[in-house]
């Protein structure tokens, strides 16, 4: 055998009629050659099975078989050591009840004989008063010896605070800074394919196989009819995936979305695509 995995040997098969007639239709289809069809069934099969990847003497090697574990005999004590169950949860004990208060004794020197105080007022409930009614003043206690006291004199009215000049308006806030727009694209879009230049004229411009589908047509039957689309929207140009079989990558990595900037490359399958602006 060769050294070379790329060589190509002619070879003799047998082949149901019907089955070459498909190959041959979509050969025409594809605008390609049955030879390059039954190639690349030959791969995309090999690549199922799992002989993807080549060895020693350039043959594929089958994926490697892992062995299961074997079972432990019924004797080891593994086997027979029982799992002990997860410990069920500790439960808080309950505080203890509290205990009531005990009733306050009554103040020094009550008579026996007086009733007993009213009930209070509910706590956190004031009083409605009338409009305009002030609340009552407790008045004091009458001094020792039956004196009577004169009441204050009536304090006098407090001075209002003149306002501040150029009136009560407070100051005004400052203006909050301006956020600055996305920078656009200068110019015009262009792809450069194989050394040819074409422009981006649309705001959704097709790449595709298909000669009446696609703005620009790369022959490939891996290349979808509609592979991806190159997309105007706010001001940036966007490359978008339109569903293909085999995507569209960045730096090594498949994009489904992606924006454009100067000088980057999208690779469509085998094909390299540059964009600029111009």
């Amino acid at each position: 055998m060769t050294s070379d995995p790329n060589k190509k040997t002619t070879r003799t098969f047998q082949c149901r009629e019907a089955l070459w007639q498909k190959f041959e239709q979509m050969a025409r289809e594809l605008e390609c050659s049955v030879d390059y069809l039954i190639n690349d069934s030959m791969k995309q099969y090999a690549r199922q099975r799992g002989y993807g990847a080549a060895g020693a003497g350039g043959q594929s090697l089958p994926p490697p078989l892992v062995a299961p574990a074997p079972p432990l005999p019924s004797g080891h004590p593994a086997a027979t050591t029982p799992v002990p169950a997860a410990p069920p949860p500790l439960l808080a004990p309950l505080p203890p009840p509290v205990a009531p208060a005990p009733p306050l004794p009554p103040p020094p020197g009550a008579s026996r004989g007086a009733a007993p105080p009213g009930p209070l007022p509910p706590v956190g409930r004031p009083q409605k008063r009338p409009p305009g009614v002030a609340p009552p003043v407790a008045a004091p206690p009458p001094p020792a010896g039956g004196a009577t006291r004169k009441p204050p004199p009536p304090l006098a009215p407090s001075r209002s605070i003149p306002p501040p000049p150029g009136g009560s308006k407070a100051p005004p806030l400052p203006a909050p800074p301006a956020v600055s727009a996305p920078s656009q694209p200068s110019g015009s879009l262009t792809i450069t394919y194989q050394g040819e230049v074409f422009q981006v004229t649309k705001d959704r411009f097709i790449i595709g196989r298909g000669k009446q589908t696609s703005d620009q047509t790369i022959k490939d039957p891996n290349v979808s009819r509609q592979h991806a689309m190159i997309e105007f929207l706010t001001g940036q140009y966007y490359i978008v995936d339109m569903g293909s079989t085999n995507g569209v990558e960045y730096n090594g990595q498949r994009v489904q979305r992606k924006v454009i900037s100067d000088g980057d490359t999208f690779k469509v399958c085998d094909h390299e695509l540059r964009f600029s602006f111009q």
